[in-house]
């Protein structure tokens, strides 16, 4: 089980920033690396050419995805924040609209206590 993290709004929003500049910097990055497949096959002829051209396709497959799944994890949290905004703003409009009643106290129930 993982403890729970809260973060204010204003944290939030910085996340969401580091994320944002993770994923592009992971996108530029891995398509960077995929870009090497070509290089690899131009600059070296021989049995590990192949082999290598594969390696650097994969990584900057794998580094599409992981920007890919960083944007996910930025959706989610931008999702998350904006319901906790408008569950906190209901709840204040809910709050700054109680009309407080005047009830009498029945003193006798605590009495009986």
């Amino acid at each position: 089980m993982h403890p729970e993290v809260k973060l204010s709004p204003e944290e939030v929003d910085r996340v969401m920033g580091i994320i944002a500049q993770a994923y592009t910097d992971m996108e530029t990055v891995a398509a960077g690396i995929g870009g090497h497949a070509g290089a690899v096959g131009t600059a070296y002829n021989g049995t590990g050419t192949a082999t290598a051209m594969e390696t650097y396709e994969n990584l900057g497959r794998a580094g599409q995805a992981l920007a890919n799944a960083l944007d996910g994890l930025s959706q989610d949290l931008g999702l998350t924040s904006n319901t906790g905004r408008e569950t906190d703003d209901a709840a204040h409009g809910a709050l700054n609209g109680v009309i407080p009643v005047n009830t009498i106290s029945d003193h006798s129930i605590a009495a009986q206590i």
